[in-house]
Parts: C-alpha cells; sequence; structure tokens
C-alpha cells in the first residue's frame, strides 16, 4: 500500500501525461483549434498546507492563458484521499512581446497560408509589448466553487519515482513527477 504523504513529500510539479476525466476533454478540444494549443496540465501537491492546485496551461501566438483548481484534502487511507475543492482562478494572460505566427495552418481541411497576416501585426509588436506590461500586474481572477460537485476523492493505484497513476470519482489520471525522463517521450 502507498502512503500518500510519502508518495508527494517532495512537492512539485506532476505533469498530466493521459486521463480519462470527461470534464477535461472539452479543455483538450480546446487545443486542437488552430492557433491555440494545451500547453500543460498539471497538479502541484503542498503536503505542508495539505492542498492541490490544479492547472491547465494554453498557448497562442499572442499569448498564454492558465487557470488553477484549487482544493484542500484529507488522507483517508495511506493511498487514498478525499479532495474539497475552493477556488477556481484565471491568471491574467501573458501576453508574447513578439508574435510568431505559424507560416501555415489547417483550417477544416484546408491549408491556410499566414504570412500576409504576420506582416500585417509586424508594426503592431510594440502596442503588444507596451499591452503586456500591464495586463501583467493585474491580479487572478477568483471565483469560489461551491456545492456539492466541489468533492471527491483520489486513489493511488501506482507510483515510482517517475509516474503516478490515480482513479477518483472523475477518471483516470496518468501523471510524470517534474524533471522525470518520461516529459521528454
Amino acid at each position: 500500500m502507498v502512503n500518500f504523504i510519502c508518495a508527494c513529500a517532495n512537492n512539485g510539479f506532476e505533469y498530466t501525461r493521459y486521463t480519462a476525466f470527461s470534464e477535461l476533454l472539452p479543455l483538450l478540444a480546446v487545443g486542437t483549434t488552430p492557433l491555440l494549443k494545451v500547453d500543460k496540465i498539471c497538479q502541484e501537491i503542498f503536503t505542508s498546507s495539505l492542498t492541490i492546485d490544479n492547472s491547465i496551461t494554453f498557448s497562442s501566438p499572442f499569448a498564454t492563458f492558465t487557470s488553477t483548481a484549487s482544493a484542500d484534502f484529507e488522507v483517508r487511507s495511506p493511498s487514498r484521499i478525499q479532495v474539497q475543492f475552493k477556488e477556481g482562478s484565471f491568471q491574467p494572460p501573458k501576453i508574447k512581446s513578439n508574435v510568431s505566427l505559424p507560416e501555415n495552418v489547417d483550417i477544416f481541411g484546408q491549408n491556410v497560408n499566414l504570412s500576409p497576416l504576420q506582416q500585417t501585426l509586424n508594426p503592431l509588436q510594440e502596442a503588444v509589448a507596451n499591452l503586456a506590461g500591464v495586463i501583467s500586474g493585474q491580479s487572478p481572477l477568483k471565483i469560489s466553487i461551491p456545492g456539492e460537485r466541489s468533492k471527491s476523492w483520489l486513489l493511488i493505484t501506482y507510483l515510482d519515482k517517475d509516474l503516478r497513476i490515480s482513479r477518483g470519482d472523475g477518471g483516470l489520471f496518468v501523471l510524470a513527477k517534474e524533471g522525470s525522463p518520461l516529459l521528454d517521450q
């Protein structure tokens, strides 16, 4: 049996490599649209405060966007925790100082050349850099997560130094530890 606190004692990011969590699937689908992709989905566990942050980061040629769901957890057994989500937050977008579009993008099976658009955007680079400075100092938008749907559980079914497989009432999660060679695959 795995001791959850010992398993997560290093505190650190774990990156989702696979999930069957149905509520994440629409977010993953967004990442298949042209010019927007899912950069990372990760979980950070803080054993000293018994809290968890689940976050997803999207990237576009213009900015990156991160949203986080924060939760408290209680250890129920050596391999099971009870989770209570408290709030969601949306970080201000990180505006990129240099807009770099791909040369071509596939939209509904059509290959669209974006070179003319890139040339049009070049004069706007300075304005974008100024906007980035204004937005970066803003506070995140925080929203409380009330109700019964905010409660969940998580059971560790496999754990080694690089990999954690967990299941919960939301589905199956396969996570690789930060620094793991599994993240390079």
